[in-house]
């Protein structure tokens, strides 16, 4: 069922789509109302912690590096790292933000995209919360309970990190796939005993009163990882494009690091209401948005793929040794590390 509303998926997007990829005979970018070249870049509007781009964006840094050239960024929020994927394969994004799961479906699907660098990571989240009234103190009492995860996602198979901390496996609990609310939802009433939850969400539960921790991912040798690919035929025709993209980020990261509490203000009015400006201190710090694609981060992604592709989660195997191209990182920086 799951396959099959994927399929459906793509095709009422593809019928959809307006612009062509390269593959068609047609340019591998779109063209704006005054002529200039439109650069797409996918990413997840509400995931503050996922900065650079923001600022970037908010701050006219893109427009700064690419208006003399009539090149226009334009960051496209698509809703889901499954529709990004989707946009990215019919030609309709150049660049996106992915989490792994995603990321290895797209590739696994043959849509060719390049893992070029990391874009976030952290070793503390996401989290696992139980409710503030629950007898449960340690993940080794989640035996036989029910717990709430995204599935099918690199927060599951986080999950199954965090449930080893306490000698246990996915076949020790009941699984429900429930995320954010909707879980939340479903723990306070008493449905689940415990759910898995990312920032910002993590502590605007924690605060409300109704949930606490239980476990984080910095218990575990884990991490919550998104990365920055490319398309192939914009990689081929623009890979200079691709270079000022990367050192514009890293102007932003740096930019955050010398004047955090304005990032954070400018955050929360890009983002919107959901977002709680006192809560911010408690996650972003916890991120790390510097540019990197070394030997760690791709073995961390060989931990994930590994575990989607056992566990039937792709349509087919991906060959790690080709889906990386750390060349746009080094020509930007001089090496693999923008730190």
């Amino acid at each position: 069922m799951k396959r099959l509303m994927a399929m459906l998926l793509a095709a009422a997007m593809a019928c959809s789509m307006t612009a062509c990829s390269s593959s068609d005979g047609q340019k591998s970018t779109a063209e704006g109302e005054n002529g200039e070249m439109v650069v797409r870049v996918g990413d997840f509007l509400g995931e503050t912690f996922l900065y650079p781009v923001k600022i970037a964006n908010a701050k006219g840094f893109f427009e700064e590096e690419f208006g003399k050239d009539n090149i226009t960024i334009s960051i496209e929020y698509l809703g889901s790292g499954a529709v990004m994927t989707e946009a990215l394969t019919a030609g309709e994004l150049e660049m996106s933000f992915l989490g792994g799961q995603p990321a290895f479906s797209g590739i696994s699907n043959g849509n060719g995209v390049k893992i070029i660098s990391m874009a976030t990571s952290s070793s503390t989240d996401p989290c696992l919360l139980v409710a503030a009234d629950s007898d449960i103190t340690d993940v080794s009492q989640l035996k036989g309970k029910n717990l709430a995860v995204n599935i099918g996602t690199d927060n599951h198979y986080q999950l199954v990190e965090m449930l080893a901390l306490g000698g246990l496996t996915e076949d020790d609990i009941n699984l429900y796939n429930l995320k954010g609310a909707e879980a939340y939802a479903a723990l306070t009433s008493g449905e689940i005993d415990c759910m898995q939850s990312i920032a910002p969400n993590t502590y605007q539960f924690v605060a409300n009163g109704d949930a606490r921790i239980l476990a984080t991912m910095d218990q575990t040798e884990g991490r919550n990882n998104q990365v920055l690919v490319v398309s192939p035929d914009f990689a081929e025709e623009h890979g200079d494009i691709i270079v000022r993209f990367l050192k514009v980020l890293q102007r932003a990261v740096d930019y955050y690091k010398e004047n955090p509490e304005e990032c954070k203000d400018i955050l929360v009015d890009y983002v919107g209401d959901n977002v709680n400006r006192d809560l911010m201190d408690e996650y972003m710090d916890k991120y790390d948005c510097s540019l990197h694609l070394n030997a760690e981060d791709k073995a961390y992604l060989e931990r994930q793929y590994n575990f989607l592709y056992e566990h039937d989660m792709l349509s087919g195997p991906v060959d790690l040794e080709t889906i990386y191209d750390d060349s746009f990182l080094i020509e930007a920086f001089g090496t693999t590390e923008a730190h």
